[in-house]
């Protein structure tokens, strides 16, 4: 890795320290740089198996990452490449290339990656498929029928001898509801783009509550109970009506119960309200939690309720003061805050709103 340092990248959903996977694009393509060669190593390796996979990637590959009618994925230990990926877009769209060196094949990265290119593609195709040998359905169809591919064709064409190559196809719909399933639990083995998917809370605020935190002029929210079981966990923010989104997130750094004119007396100046604004919320109360926040982060933009909703194909219900995400009645609200997480650090905020908008109701 000479002509690109790690941190011009975006890191997708690294397995550990040193296992980082990388988006590679038009920009890499026409520059042909350091990853695209290291991709292009990668997929001739399997030049035995796929005779004619070098003339593929460079009249095929190539041109569609400048178009960018393709995407391609690459994973590195350290600096050594073991994993590449290439997906086609489109209505029906093809999940080119995967491979993954033998040593990371049983840690989850094969799942990460086919939910990472069905969240590409969520927005425009209706299809997606893939070929691959009669002997790898026989031994991993278990992996793909999770996905939703519950059946293989004989492929028209046969890239090798002594091997069937057999089609997998599956709607988008079908493939994106079993991955919404895995990721809650998956995005508590990776992390995207340095962001975590181990959010434990979701905190319901009102719309100028929430402001304040995001603003820095408030770090402490009161609630009538609060478990201590949450102390040092990831808290996701939601502000209620009129807002009705999730605004950001922060750490839970203390939590303190005690009477209400104990908690004013200690914890006022981060509060964030007025006295006569404290004690219509508390004074009512015998005792109440003092959950202060920090690492403090915003949602540029807020995600409507709404547009999670369609995305995750159920409906989402307002929290009541907070819930618990970890929580299998919760189950749609943990998948679209692990959605946000994946979406926001490894496509970027733009594409992850236009995936949302694609998906709102006429």
């Amino acid at each position: 890795m000479n002509q690109l340092k790690w941190n011009e990248k975006r890191f997708l959903f690294p397995l550990k320290a040193d296992v980082r996977v990388i988006e590679l694009g038009e920009k890499d393509a026409s520059t042909e740089n350091d990853y695209i060669r290291d991709l292009k190593g990668l997929i001739s390796s399997s030049q035995e198996m796929y005779p004619g996979i070098d003339r593929w990637f460079k009249e095929k590959v190539i041109p569609g990452l400048r178009s960018s009618e393709r995407i391609a994925y690459l994973g590195y230990e350290n600096n050594r490449p073991i994993a590449s990926a290439v997906l086609k877009r489109g209505a029906k769209s093809k999940i080119c290339h995967l491979k993954i060196d033998q040593t990371f094949q049983d840690l989850y990265l094969g799942q990460m990656f086919f939910i990472q290119m069905t969240a590409e593609i969520l927005h425009q195709a209706e299809q997606i498929h893939f070929t691959l040998p009669e002997s790898l359905w026989a031994s991993r169809s278990g992996f793909f029928e999770s996905f939703g591919f519950m059946g293989v064709t004989k492929a028209l064409r046969q890239y090798r001898s002594g091997d069937d190559e057999l089609v997998c196809r599956a709607p988008i719909s079908l493939v994106w509801s079993a991955a919404l399933e895995k990721l809650p639990q998956l995005l508590k083995r990776f992390s995207v783009d340095g962001r975590t998917g181990d959010s434990s809370v979701l905190l319901s605020i009102k719309p100028k509550y929430a402001e304040r935190i995001l603003g820095g002029e408030k770090s402490i929210e009161i609630r009538k109970k609060f478990s201590k079981k949450w102390l040092g966990k990831k808290v996701v923010l939601y502000a209620s009506r009129p807002i009705s989104a999730v605004v950001g997130e922060a750490t839970i750094a203390s939590i303190v119960e005690g009477q209400p004119s104990e908690i004013w007396a200690h914890c006022a100046p981060g509060l964030g309200c007025s006295r006569s604004e404290y004690e219509e919320y508390a004074a009512s109360c015998l005792r109440v939690s003092a959950i202060e926040l920090c690492n403090v982060q915003r949602y540029q933009p807020a995600i409507p309720r709404a547009q999670m909703s369609d995305l995750v194909g159920r409906p989402l219900l307002p929290p009541q003061s907070y819930l618990e995400l970890n929580c299998r009645k919760h189950g749609g609200w943990e998948s679209a805050i692990s959605l946000i997480t994946m979406l926001d650090g490894s496509v970027g905020r733009q594409r992850a709103i236009e995936a949302m908008k694609s998906h709102e109701k006429p």
